[in-house]
């Protein structure tokens, strides 16, 4: 008898290819080198006008601000938040809605609607 033929040998060096593959680009996406992000101007049609190079401060809370003085010990502009208008403790509980178990009684007899039948009309022929 006849052995039937495995495939062991090419599914282990498929298998060993594609190992090597993930863990060198896993090497290479690790090292290299990342492109700063980049804002591009765009027209009202999508068009790409330039490239947006100003400088982008961050907007800070005071507590944030304190956070960065510490970390990095430079000291930091900070807005103070706008007051949020005091909603009252005690909120107004809603009325409830009175759902009637029957639907009211139709005052008026619906009207049946009108449907227009299709005119055929005759195509003239150029005989």
């Amino acid at each position: 008898m006849q052995k039937k033929p495995t495939h062991t040998l090419p599914v282990a060096i498929c298998a060993a290819i594609l190992a090597g593959g993930a863990i060198l680009l896993a090497i290479l996406m690790a090292t290299r080198e990342m492109a700063p992000p980049r804002k591009y101007e765009v027209d009202m049609s999508g068009g790409v006008i330039g490239i947006d190079t100003t400088t982008k401060i961050p907007v800070l809370t005071k507590e944030e601000a304190k956070e960065v003085e510490v970390k990095e010990n430079k000291k930091v502009d900070y807005v103070e938040p706008e007051p949020q208008p005091q909603e009252p403790t005690e909120a107004a509980a809603p009325e409830p809605v009175i759902v009637p178990s029957t639907p009211p009684a139709a005052t008026e007899d619906p009207k049946e609607p009108t449907v227009k039948v299709p005119q055929i009309e005759q195509i003239p022929t150029g005989n």
